[in-house]
Formats: structure tokens, sequence, C-alpha cells
């Protein structure tokens, strides 16, 4: 069967050793097919077909993003742990780090059931409490995710695959957004207001002692997915390349962050990469959001402008680096053209929450 036979949607995967590599692991398929899944913004991502079964494909984009930002095998080893919890996660299905048997390492996960609600809510979320049960659910299961017992899901001190359980701590953890943040904007050759001022506040708010759980690290509403029928329930939490142990305020702090309570919060960016429908009457607002967790989990959620100022920090380094990968042409996604006056508006958004102008 030829790649055009089964979609040719891969620019970079060898289809051939990809196929030879997934009938040794699923068997021989009657039918397959592969298609681009285009909202996935850091890794190529492809939808793949193997008889009745429906899988995603993943493997790290080409340039433009630290190595470490996009370990597919991590992820897939965390994924491996988790399956024995009750957290909504994919099932693993494959990990190659061998380059030659595709031209890249993939991985493959089965692929859930229920809508990522990238774009919109659906028309029966209008009706009734159901925009209040979307982020009844989204604080739930981050609950949940907080409440994994780590003994069990082998991520304890002392676990044998230690870099599963990969825990930076606060100040590293800003030190090293910092370094990544220098590192894209020398190579963007741009000034980005703010950026410096930011991180150097960030760098002298570091909490004190906190909690280590299980963290997702990327929590917010594009890597969930939910029922597109009503009552909303969300069915699985995706994209686990930064997951780990580490301080469980930081999720809070990113849900928050991209969880809009006005249209000019959301900063200019593309509509693909942050939701903006919670400003809508009838969704939670975040101090709400805040009171359910807290009640869930008996975590109060103090220091609440480091976390979410750490979360729009992180989110311009990462968006900084998509718009690198513009300006090499490692990426032809449009959107990643509009995070030239993005990236700044995101710092002036961070310095507004530190300076007190958006409380919870």
């Amino acid at each position: 069967m030829s790649d055009a036979e089964v979609g040719g949607a891969s620019q970079y995967l060898d289809t051939e050793g990809l196929y030879a590599a997934l009938a040794e692991t699923l068997g021989e398929p009657d039918f397959w097919a592969l298609s681009p899944h285009d909202p996935g913004l850091g890794n190529e991502t492809l939808f793949l077909m193997w008889g009745d079964r429906r899988f995603v494909v993943q493997r790290p984009p080409l340039a433009g993003a630290p190595a470490a930002a996009h370990d597919l095998l991590r992820e897939f080893r965390l994924l491996e742990a988790l399956e024995w919890t009750d957290l909504p996660t994919p099932r693993p299905v494959l990990a190659v780090a061998d380059e030659g048997v595709a031209r890249a390492p993939f991985t493959v996960v089965e692929r859930l059931d229920g809508k990522v609600l990238r774009h919109g809510e659906p028309m029966a979320y209008v009706e009734g409490t159901n925009r209040r049960r979307v982020g009844e659910q989204l604080v739930d299961t981050l609950a949940q995710v907080h409440a994994v017992d780590l003994e069990d899901a082998q991520m304890a001190d002392g676990a044998t695959d230690a870099d599963v359980a990969l825990d930076r701590g606060l100040a590293d953890r800003v030190e090293d957004w910092r370094e990544r943040f220098a590192g894209y904007r020398e190579r963007t050759d741009r000034e980005v207001p703010g950026a410096e001022a930011v991180g150097d506040w960030l760098a002298t708010a570091v909490p004190g002692d906190v909690d280590r759980t299980l963290v997702h690290g990327d929590y917010t509403l594009g890597n969930v997915k939910l029922t597109p029928e009503t009552p909303p329930a969300v069915v699985g939490v995706l994209d686990w390349e930064r997951g780990g142990l580490g301080d469980p305020l930081t999720d809070l702090g990113r849900l928050l962050a991209f969880w809009f309570e006005t249209e000019s919060e959301a900063c200019g960016l593309p509509f693909e990469f942050a939701p903006r429908f919670t400003c809508r009457d009838g969704y939670h607002s975040r101090a709400d959001l805040v009171e359910r967790y807290e009640d869930a989990t008996g975590r109060a959620f103090a220091d609440d402008r480091f976390y979410r100022t750490l979360a729009l920090f992180e989110a311009a380094t990462v968006f900084e680096g998509y718009y690198l990968r513009h300006l090499t042409e490692a990426s032809d996604r449009p959107g990643f053209a509009e995070l030239e006056t993005a990236v700044p508006a995101l710092l002036e958004r961070a310095q507004g929450v530190i300076d007190g102008a958006e409380p919870l």
C-alpha cells in the first residue's frame, strides 16, 4: 500500500516504517489511514485509523524547541505509570526511540472519545447549568490528579524510572523558563518589553515550602476532552509532556491564567491557542474555581499572583519559541506569525497580575 493510499499525511515520518512497527505491535489491519491533526501546536500530531481502532501518533517538532520540552518518550512512560490510576488518560500503545525506524522517534496512544473545546462550546452547553458543570468538572478532575497515590503510580522518591518523577522545584523552574525565554529572544533578535521585569519579579516571589504531588504541567481547557453531549463530563486529560511531581498550585495557576473572564485577557492569541468562551454568562469566575478547588483538596491557593504570573510567563516563553519556528520556517502554521504581538501582550498582562490589576 502506497503513502498516497494511506493518506500521505505526514511530511516528516516514513509511513512504511511506521506501518511496519505498528503491524508488529497491533497485527495486520484490513485498512489503515493517517490524517494530520492541525491543533497540535508543539509536536506533529496525526490521527491513525487501524482497522476499527483509533490512535494518535506524535513525533517531536523539527526545530526551534528544546528536546526536553517535547520529550514524547518521557510522556509515554508517565502514561504507563498512570494506567494504574483512575485518571482518564490515553492508553499507551507503542513508543519507538530509534530514528531509523520511521525517520524520527514517535509514540502511539489510543484516541479517547470526546471533544477538545478549542474553538467553542457545543450548542448543548448553553442551556441550564451545563456551563457551570464545565468548570466543576475541570476543577474536580484536577483535584483527582493531585490526589493520585504516588506509591501506586510508582512515582514516589526512589522510583526506578526517575525521569518520570521529574521535580525541579519552583526556584529552578523559574530560572529554567527565564533562560529558555532569553535563548528564544536572542534567536528571534527582537526586543520583548516586560520579559525581564516579569522574570525578575518571579525570581524574588518564589513561595517557600510547598506540597509535592502529581502535576499535569499544562492543565487548561485545551488539554482535556469533554463529552459534547450534556451534562458535560471530562473523559480525557491529554498532553502530559510536562507532567511529573511538583507543586500542585502551578496547575491551578495555569488553569486560571487561561480561564478568561473578558475577551481582552486573551491578548490577541489565535483561538486554537486559548479557548475564550469562558467569558460568557454562566461560566464560573476564577474566584469560584479557586473556592471549589480549595474545598475539594483542603489546600489554600496562597501566593496566587505568583502562580498566575508564572503560568503567563511560561506561556509567553513557549509562544516565543513558536514565533521563532515561524521566523526560521520550521513551521508553516499561520497562527505562529500572530505571536509577534501576542507574546508582548501576554507579558503586559502578567505585569498587570503582579500589580494587582487582575485580582481573582
